[in-house]
């Protein structure tokens, strides 16, 4: 357990400490749109937004929720959209991008901050009640079951780079739950082990559960990396 805390905060702290080099292209956050509220009575929360395309405000659309690592600064989450969360899978759906305040992550907040986010996006976006998905990358692949754990009448499916269960059991809540674990494949071997602790924890608890290796990369996926490989596969097998 030592090995894994150990593990995440040096994860963390090289998110933190190399934001300024992850460079993303100003045509990616083009049609990214910036959305601020009153997250808890001493703190501002932020998300991005992206709207689906070809956006009718007379319709509702599924959400799909991008949850980044380290402590999902500005600098990140641009860069966690441009590798992870930009997909033509989701191109119909509302991209939601939350921004963790200042000093912490994703996974840290609590469930009453989770029902703060997801009512403000319930609020003032047309939103369905029902088939979001959410991914997450590192802390924010924590972060991922949490929101689900939460909230499982919104949710139908979880895909984490990588993520993980800490010690939360695993109800009867979690049945409908499409689940893809997805990690690098140079990716650290504790986040592989976790990988596979979960997988083994949610067999027979979800609706499914499936691995995904992405070849060639570590924990920091690279711009090159065609994501949509993963997606296909959650969407597609």
């Amino acid at each position: 357990m030592k090995v894994i805390i150990y593990c995440l905060i040096s994860i963390c702290l090289s998110l933190s400490s190399y934001a300024q080099k992850f460079e993303v292209p100003d045509s990616i956050l083009n049609d990214v749109v910036s959305n601020q509220f009153e997250y808890t009575y001493t703190a501002k929360f932020k998300y991005k937004v992206v709207y689906p395309a070809n956006y009718d405000t007379l319709k509702t659309y599924k959400v799909f929720l991008g949850l980044s690592g380290g402590n999902a600064n500005e600098q990140i989450v641009n860069y966690c959209y441009y590798t992870l969360f930009d997909s033509k899978y989701f191109e119909n759906y509302f991209t939601i991008l939350p921004l963790a305040p200042s000093g912490r992550s994703l996974a840290d907040i609590d469930s009453t901050e989770i029902n703060l986010l997801i009512d403000d996006i319930m609020k003032n976006h047309k939103v369905t009640n029902r088939n979001w998905v959410v991914a997450g990358t590192s802390m924010g692949g924590f972060a991922a079951f949490n929101f689900a754990n939460n909230r499982p009448e919104l949710f139908e499916g979880i895909i984490t780079f990588p993520g993980g269960l800490r010690t939360k059991e695993v109800t009867d809540k979690w049945a409908n739950y499409k689940v893809l674990l997805a990690i690098g494949e140079l990716d650290e071997p504790n986040w592989l082990s976790l990988v596979d602790r979960t997988k083994s924890r949610l067999e027979g608890n979800v609706k499914s559960v499936e691995t995904f290796i992405l070849k060639g990369e570590e924990h920091i996926i690279s711009p090159d990396y065609d994501i949509d490989k993963v997606y296909s596969k959650y969407f597609n097998e």
